[in-house]
This record gives structure tokens, sequence and C-alpha cells, in this order.
């Protein structure tokens, strides 16, 4: 009954400018949602609460954390987001990849049954253009605290692990590990964050799952990793 009715204003200029009016006016009192001039939000998607939306964002069948923010022309598909990200300016998914190596040629009439030209020389499906989406039917799956720099490109099937940065023009083909910092077409690693030690203290943490009300009394011991493990340790 939901998808029907789903597919009935979708079918509706009006209604949808309708629906997106209200979605809009409701997502903004009851989830504290900050947007900017040409935002979409897909109707299939779930916003945890206190988000942002920059200047020409749109995200759509993804599912974003609490505080996390998309900045002006990002633009967001598939995606599971984490809490307390910080998506930089014109960060985009990629989706569909053509085989690199031994095939003879990169076009899909070789390797895919369906194809843009409608035509095939392939008997069945010899190479997985998409990755397979998780449950939630999301592909892209960006942990909690990962800050992504102006002009990403982010590959179908990449898994971004908590606290990581990538470096701003990156290509991220690859899943990048908690606490790395990478950079470069295609990104490669830079450095760690921290320490093994120090990663592993916050991996066991988790402090994104913490209430608000623990975040905002340990606020100010954020600044300093050292503080902050002292601080916590004066506690125990």
């Amino acid at each position: 009954m939901v998808g029907k009715l789903k597919k009935w204003v979708l079918s509706s200029s009006l209604l949808t400018s309708v629906a997106i009016f209200f979605r809009r006016i409701y997502l903004k009192k009851k989830r504290n949602i900050t947007y900017h001039k040409n935002v979409f939000i897909g109707f299939s998607v779930e916003c945890e609460g206190n988000n942002g939306f920059g200047k020409n964002s749109s995200i759509v069948a993804s599912k974003i954390g609490f505080g996390s923010y998309l900045a002006e022309g990002a633009k967001l598909s598939k995606a599971s987001i984490g809490r307390y990200c910080s998506i930089g300016p014109k960060v985009t998914c990629i989706f569909g990849k053509h085989p690199s190596n031994t095939f003879v040629s990169t076009h899909p009439a070789f390797f895919a049954l369906k194809t843009p030209v409608d035509f095939t020389y392939a008997d069945n499906q010899y190479f997985e253009e998409f990755a397979i989406p998780n449950k939630d039917n999301h592909s892209i799956i960006i942990g909690n605290d990962v800050w992504i720099g102006a002009n990403v490109s982010l590959m179908d099937g990449i898994k971004i692990g908590d606290g990581a940065i990538v470096a701003a023009n990156a290509l991220v083909t690859k899943d990048v590990e908690p606490y790395t910092i990478v950079g470069g077409v295609p990104a490669k690693i830079i450095k760690k964050r921290f320490n093994e030690e120090e990663i592993d203290f916050l991996m066991e943490l988790k402090w994104w799952e913490k209430s608000n009300e623990w975040i905002e009394k340990k606020a100010s011991f954020f600044r300093n990793i050292n503080d902050f493990k002292e601080h916590l340790k004066s506690k125990e």
C-alpha cells in the first residue's frame, strides 16, 4: 500500500513538489535539519537528526547519522553515513565498473546480458558491474567521524572506516581502514591519525554511540587525544 502511494505521488510533478515541501517541514521540526538552497532529500532517506545539507546538495536511497552533514554540491546515493561525518563540497558516488584486465574489450557487450546499446555478444553475465548492496540496499558504507574532503569520488562497494580522512580530489577505489588518512588517484594511505594503541582505544570506546549529554560534558577534552584518555581513566 505504501509503495503504491509513493509511486502515485512520484507520478505527478505537482504532488511530488507538495510532498517534498511538507517533508522538508517535517524533517526540520522533528529532526532539526538545516537546509540551504536547492537541496534534494529522497523520500527513502533516513535522517537521524541534527543534519545539515549545503546548497545544491542531494542525497537519495541513503541513511545519514546524527550530526553528519553534506557541504555544497555533494551528491550521495545508496550510502550509509555514520554519525558526526563531514562530507565536503562536490563529493560524488560512482556506480558501475568495467573489466580492466584479461578481457580483450572493456565494452559491456562482451560481459553483460543487458547493455546501454541494446545488444550483446554475451550469453551470461561474465563480470559484475555493480557492488552487492547490504540488507538496507546501501553499497557505499561511511563510518562514524569520517571527514571527506572536496571533490572526492567514491566508488561503488567501498567502505570507509570510523575516524578516517579522505583528502580533497581523491578517488576512493578500495576500503579505507579506521583512523587512516588517504589521498590521491587512486587513493592510497598517507598515514594513520594516531598510533595503534590510541586507535584501539577509540574503536573500543565508540564515543559517537554515547549520549549527547556525555559528549557535551567531555567535549573540551576532544582537543587532545592524550588529555581525553587521561580524563576517562581518571573517571574509572
